[in-house]
């Protein structure tokens, strides 16, 4: 269950309300008051539309936020800036003073402001060491299918941008895997993210697991009705460290194979199995 300190939408949501309720209040703002409500509406609503789509669980929240980044935390800088100036200063802003309204409202968008300023901060230290820790692990026997499940929804929002139809089929038992479950699901958000927004890839990319193999579990990514060249390929694992996204797999017994057919290319992650380990 989110804590309600760490619930961005929230906090977001509460904000574009303030600024709206101010916008279209009956104590209206100043020429000088208004563009700074404004701003503040605008801001929000930015946020809100980074987080769309986003499932809204911590376990969501310690993969996306540390991404987003400066995008996601430098604008609650001018929310707080802009709320605090208009408390604090109303004059600079012309000669009425704020109603009692104007300034509930204000105070209410403030501390919310606040408060998703601190729970970034919190998710960003806290995802920091949930790397550090998962970086330590290591391999053991883990439900591929679950995992899978799990993190479906994230491949769906950081494909969101993209001319990328992801479909996922997992309607199956497999046995258990050996694996880093952090590192297996690195190496597929790389790939499909890769294959999206650097490579320009279009289309299907259907995702699947099998056990067709004796003694190995499988992560079948097709993308359909599309060969992609060899150079396509090399590109996925050559160059700024992503030659560790194979190295870690093969550490742990895993292998990457590449299967052209009728239907498109088959990029496959094999993982050992541990039959009777979970």
């Amino acid at each position: 269950m989110l804590h309600q300190a760490t619930d961005f939408a929230l906090h977001l949501s509460a904000i574009q309300a303030s600024a709206q309720a101010l916008l279209k209040a009956a104590d209206a703002l100043n020429d000088q008051q208004r563009p700074f409500v404004q701003h503040i509406a605008r801001i929000s609503q930015n946020l809100l539309e980074q987080l769309d789509g986003l499932p809204a669980t911590e376990a969501a929240y310690l993969q996306v936020i540390p991404a987003l980044g400066a995008a996601f935390r430098s604008p609650q800088e001018s929310l707080i800036g802009y709320a605090r100036m208009l408390l604090d200063h109303p004059q600079q802003f012309g000669s009425e003073q704020i109603t009692e309204m104007q300034s509930a409202q204000l105070e209410t968008l403030y501390t919310h402001a606040i408060q998703l300023f601190q729970a970034t901060d919190a998710i960003n230290q806290a995802a920091f060491r949930q790397r550090q820790a998962q970086r330590q692990q290591p391999a053991a026997a883990f439900d591929l299918v679950t995992m899978l499940y799990q993190q479906a929804p994230l491949y769906h929002y950081w494909l969101k941008p993209y001319p990328v139809q992801l479909v996922m089929n997992l309607d199956v038992i497999l046995p258990p895997a050996w694996g880093r479950p952090y590192h297996v699901d690195g190496l597929i958000r790389h790939v499909l993210m890769t294959l999206a927004a650097e490579l320009d890839y279009q289309g299907e990319m259907r995702l699947s697991a099998n056990s067709k193999q004796l003694g190995r579990v499988t992560v079948e990514l097709v993308c359909k009705d599309t060969q992609l060249s060899e150079e396509v390929l090399a590109s996925l694992f050559q160059g700024n460290g992503r030659h560790l996204y194979g190295q870690h797999l093969h550490e742990d017994g895993g292998k990457i194979e590449v299967v052209r057919q009728h239907d498109g290319t088959h990029l496959l992650v094999h993982l050992q199995t541990r039959p009777h380990a979970l």
